[in-house]
């Protein structure tokens, strides 16, 4: 997938133990995934990918951008302190479930 990170501001929060990135993310056909900006901006920013966390990616209504906010931790045990486990969950691969027994035979009597 072909996309591209503009950060347009950078912002120290020494409280937190984080750096706010705020920017513009440009793709050709579908937004791409939390996983991928994070490891995008990790390779980017030569940090480790458990300390960048991608807190919001908002599509620009009628172009192919959407607006990235994304926080970088000092640690890992910073990012899992200040960050909501819905938005660690957000930024992990997503896993494709196996069908259950229940679901295949349903799907088998239709």
């Amino acid at each position: 997938m072909a996309f591209n990170v503009a950060v347009a501001e950078k912002v120290e929060e020494p409280l937190l133990s984080r750096t706010v990135l705020k920017g513009v993310v440009a793709y050709d056909t579908a937004p791409p995934s939390f996983a991928e900006l994070r490891k995008h901006l990790a390779q980017h920013l030569k940090a480790d990918e458990a300390v960048v966390v991608i807190s919001r990616c908002v599509p620009v209504f009628g172009s192919r951008k959407s607006s990235l906010e994304a926080y970088v931790y000092k640690t890992k045990q910073d990012a899992g302190m200040f960050s909501s486990k819905v938005i660690l969950a957000r930024n992990q691969p997503r896993v494709k479930k196996a069908p259950t027994a229940a679901a295949t035979a349903a799907a088998e009597k239709k």
